[in-house]
């Protein structure tokens, strides 16, 4: 019986063996396996020393190639490998198991559910909540290689792909748990979106919006002013501007849970019947003007 051989890398590298961590010594035999493992098709023996050794000449690239295949080989076993003369790839009867293929399967199940991929039904929360618990950080986080600029280009690609199918994802949790008045793990996925871009008003007045209709008010404004020094810092300007003049974020507008896309909750869930209202005596920061309330 063959062994299971499981490739981490979202985030910091990690392949295992029967759930056994293996240590790989050479960096380019890590990007040469994650590479494979990702593309999952056979590559040509010139495109391999191009992405790793793109200052070899072929000959050279080529020895390289083959030490790092050796390598690969010794370390993880070649049963899963298909090498020739001319390409290397994976034998797809006995292919590793791969975190970024898993992720792209639990999204595409939610592509067969009848409707756009920006909405969320009952049917699409397992395979999102699955496919998000997958993402351990950044594609390859930690690890890059400093004579490949050509596989440091692929690798940011990638993350930053694999970026935004995140964000959306989290984003359909964050508007089904929110419907469900399951603010919990809403403002949990909303904190993992707001991470993935802390410049991102948007986020920012989303997760304010949960912690008021989930009433703590505290947590809200603290929110706030966590994104007024933010965009301070790093942009040098204010939240949005509104129009007459006024300093005060894009947000939060006249809504409620119920508003969110999505089913409507449970009538025997109780709503409150006003969202908190906010004002600046509560906050260090006096551009805040805005109140929240249900329509």
């Amino acid at each position: 019986m063959s062994s299971r051989l499981a490739f981490y890398l979202l985030g910091p590298p990690r392949i295992e063996r029967d759930s056994v961590p293996i240590k790989m010594d050479r960096r380019k035999a890590i990007a040469l396996a994650a590479f494979l493992a990702v593309t999952g098709e056979s590559q040509r023996r010139d495109s391999l020393v191009n992405l790793l050794w793109p200052e070899y000449d072929s000959s050279r690239g080529r020895a390289a190639l083959r030490r790092t295949l050796h390598a690969l080989r010794s370390t993880l076993g070649g049963d899963w490998l298909v090498v020739d003369r001319d390409q290397i790839g994976i034998d797809a009867n006995i292919a590793p198991w791969v975190d970024v293929d898993r992720f792209h399967q639990h999204l595409a199940t939610c592509e067969t559910h009848g409707h756009p991929t920006s909405k969320i039904c009952p049917t699409c929360v397992a395979p999102l909540t699955e496919a998000v618990a997958l993402v351990r950080g950044d594609f390859l986080s930690g690890f890059s290689l400093k004579d490949s600029i050509n596989f440091d280009d692929w690798q940011l690609f990638q993350a930053e792909l694999l970026r935004r199918e995140l964000s959306d994802a989290l984003q359909r949790l964050i508007r089904w748990h929110g419907a469900q008045r399951e603010f919990e793990p809403a403002v949990g996925y909303a904190r993992r979106r707001l991470a993935l871009d802390p410049l991102g008003e948007p986020a920012h007045c989303q997760l304010m919006r949960l912690y008021a209709w989930s009433g703590h008010r505290s947590a809200a404004l603290r929110q706030y002013e966590e994104c007024v020094v933010v965009l301070n810092d790093q942009l040098g300007v204010p939240p949005h501007r509104r129009r007459g003049g006024s300093r005060r974020p894009s947000c939060p507008p006249n809504t409620s849970p119920s508003s969110l896309p999505g089913p409507r909750p449970s009538s025997s869930k109780r709503s409150p019947s006003r969202c908190p209202s906010l004002s600046p005596a509560r906050t260090n920061s006096p551009s805040w003007t805005g109140t929240w309330t249900r329509p």
